[in-house]
């Protein structure tokens, strides 16, 4: 393998052991490694310490993980070598750090029963509803997807209409050189194929829409209408954000099944899809530090605050901080509460049906693609 690819495969990991690293800043100032607290706690010395270590640790652990894989794959050029040794290095980083996140979650979750302030907290505690019309617009139409339907059946028509223009053997799998390593025979499903999954992609960012909608409003007690404009901003911001990004990936896709048809170089669609990738990873990036997990980091021009009392404290519907189980929540899509996006109910039966709906949309088009 040579310096200049192992260098490409590193690169794709700073934004991962980044956006990792700062985590515990970008979350919402009421909680931390996924416990309740008030905003003003999360600043204190204790838990601003288990978030200097936290980003230690994950700085440290990148810079141990980029070093051990620049030395393991140099110069190395047996494929499984190199394919295991990298997706492993990844899992054990994503282990460690969780580890790492979940001593702080226990400790911070023990250290909070000891507070005065925590009885207070279950004593005085409210959950504010939004009841009033909001005529603002909280997400882009899902019309901007029809683009993306558009693009894909372009692609799939020009495909039918220059299907004897394919060469008789497609490749399907490329070594980290850029060799082909896999090929099948030309036939219906395997020049179409690239169109399939970009429906399925399709669909599945029309899902993440969907989330953006129907998630649960987390208002702030202490500054109602703010938290309200903040999360609007937030939604509609990732919404657009969303719809961007799922063009790029549909776009790289239909690119991909027409480049047999040489309209354009191997290297020409390989830079387009580096610089696309390379939009989606570091704009997702951006948004996370600017606003933050549900607007949290958004500075509004007039903020308006009322006195400050506590949020409904949910943390025994929290597991370990990151999954949500509360059968009496009829909600399907709640914040995460650590980092920044959606999660689910998981008490929810609808959720199971989605999730497992979203893993038959990924797992079937490359099933089919192995057949």
């Amino acid at each position: 393998m040579t310096g200049t690819t192992i260098l490409i495969m590193l690169a794709v990991l700073l934004p991962v052991i980044f956006i990792t690293a700062i985590t515990p800043i970008i979350t919402r100032r009421t909680e931390a490694f996924g416990v309740t607290i008030p905003e003003e706690v999360k600043s204190g010395a204790f838990v601003a310490s288990h978030i200097k270590r936290y980003i230690g640790i994950c700085i440290l652990l990148g810079v141990i993980l980029l070093v051990s894989l620049y030395v393991v794959l140099n110069g190395q050029s047996n494929e499984n070598v190199i394919a295991w040794s990298y997706t492993g290095g990844i899992l054990l980083y994503m282990l460690v750090t969780f580890i790492a996140y979940y001593t702080s979650h226990t400790a911070i979750k023990s250290w909070k029963q000891q507070q005065p302030w925590y009885h207070e907290q279950i004593a005085v505690q409210r959950i504010v509803v939004q009841t009033s019309f909001q005529p603002k617009r909280y997400v882009i139409s899902p019309l901007w997807y029809i683009p993306h339907l558009l693009l894909i059946a372009f692609t799939t028509a020009y495909s039918l209409i220059r299907y004897d223009d394919f060469p008789d053997v497609l490749p399907m799998k490329y070594d980290f050189s850029g060799q082909v390593t896999s090929s099948v025979e030309k036939s219906l499903q395997s020049v179409l194929m690239l169109s399939f999954i970009g429906l399925a992609i399709v669909i599945t960012f029309l899902i993440s829409h969907y989330a953006i909608v129907k998630s649960k409003q987390i208002v702030e007690s202490h500054d109602p209408q703010g938290s309200l404009e903040r999360n609007r901003i937030f939604r509609f911001t990732w919404s657009i954000y969303t719809g961007i990004a799922g063009f790029i990936v549909v776009m790289i896709m239909c690119m991909g099944q027409l480049t047999p048809l040489q309209l354009w170089t191997p290297n020409d669609f390989k830079i387009v899809t580096a610089v696309g990738i390379g939009f989606v990873v570091i704009g997702a990036m951006i948004l996370s530090i600017k606003l933050g997990q549900g607007g949290s980091r958004i500075v509004l021009r007039d903020p308006k605050q009322e006195a400050s009392i506590n949020n409904a404290d949910l943390d025994k519907y929290w597991k370990a901080g990151i999954f949500y189980w509360n059968p009496q929540d009829p909600a399907i899509f709640v914040e995460k509460r650590f980092g920044v996006g959606w999660s689910m109910n998981y008490a929810n039966p609808l959720s199971w049906i989605i999730f497992i709906g979203i893993l038959l949309i990924v797992l079937v088009p490359t099933f089919l693609l192995n057949m």
